[in-house]
């Protein structure tokens, strides 16, 4: 099948991690072109991104150096934190803000995966760390088989240099601080990016979620999955042909409900570990 490549990034005030995944991802075996981006993030790093990729053309050079696809950055790739009122967010200071955080990147993975054509990039390695978790708890409650999710990591030296965006072809010194507060002229040529595929647990082809909130959706799941899980109650009304199975309720045919009764009586005077709350993977 053919996927329509989507780039999903939570950034800070880093542009890197951004061209850093772009070039990783076209250099793997089978190589990722993005059709799209969405870029989460507050009103200052946006502009730091604005001005560092687009007006500075760091991501044009990134294309043209490898010339990859054309890659476009518009007003709908940056999806912008905003407040209760609608303000937007300088940065993510507390508990309210965080809440707004997460219930917008769940939002916006919950929008993505209903589209069974379209395959998630997802990079961890920008913004704050509450972000970064946001996302990989979304990608879980909706991630489908073939949707991913990363970690960029880059050789120490160059890692967070305001110079360095991806490996150039050409050599070229930079300017790196060393531990211990060291500063040295290193070739970029040899740095060296690293793209981890990080596994999840993907729940989005098993759960059924309709939370508009990260914290109801979670609760939501919690549910669904204790009820995979611990058996609900059985109960079974003779005269009225009834049995509940936990908040379900089923009505069967006189001879059926004889025969179930049966059937349930043998379970439980046959059990060998009666003293277990539920049954799961026993035989």
């Amino acid at each position: 099948m053919t996927f329509k490549e989507t780039l999903v990034f939570v950034a800070g005030t880093t542009p890197q991690i951004i061209t850093e995944t772009i070039y990783a991802l076209s250099q793997k075996t089978n190589p990722v072109y993005p059709d799209e981006l969405f870029i989460i993030i507050t009103s200052t790093g946006r502009r730091k991104i604005e001005d560092t990729l687009l007006k500075q053309g760091v991501l044009k050079s990134l294309v043209k150096e490898y010339s990859l696809p054309e890659i476009r950055l518009t007003e709908d790739s940056f999806i912008i934190v905003r407040d209760e009122t609608g303000r937007e967010i300088d940065d993510i200071k507390d508990e309210s803000e965080n809440e707004v955080m997460g219930d917008l990147i769940t939002s916006l993975i919950q929008r993505l995966t209903a589209d069974k054509g379209t395959r998630l990039h997802c990079s961890l390695a920008g913004g704050r760390k509450t972000m970064s978790f946001y996302l990989g708890a979304a990608l879980q409650l909706f991630g489908r088989p073939w949707d991913k999710l990363y970690h960029v990591l880059v050789t120490p030296e160059f890692e967070t240099n305001p110079a360095f965006f991806y490996k150039p072809k050409k050599n070229r010194m930079i300017e790196c601080r060393l531990p211990g507060g060291v500063t040295k002229r290193l070739n970029i040529r040899d740095a060296e990016i690293y793209l981890t595929d990080l596994p999840f647990i993907r729940l989005g082809n098993r759960l059924s979620l309709h939370g508009k909130s990260f914290t109801d959706l979670v609760a939501e799941g919690q549910r669904e999955i204790d009820m995979a899980v611990i058996q609900p109650d059985v109960r079974v009304d003779l005269t009225r042909g009834e049995v509940n199975i936990g908040n379900i309720l089923i009505r069967i045919p006189p001879v059926q409900i004889i025969i179930y009764m049966a059937f349930r009586r043998q379970k439980l005077e046959d059990c060998k570990q009666p003293d277990r709350q539920y049954c799961a993977e026993c035989t």
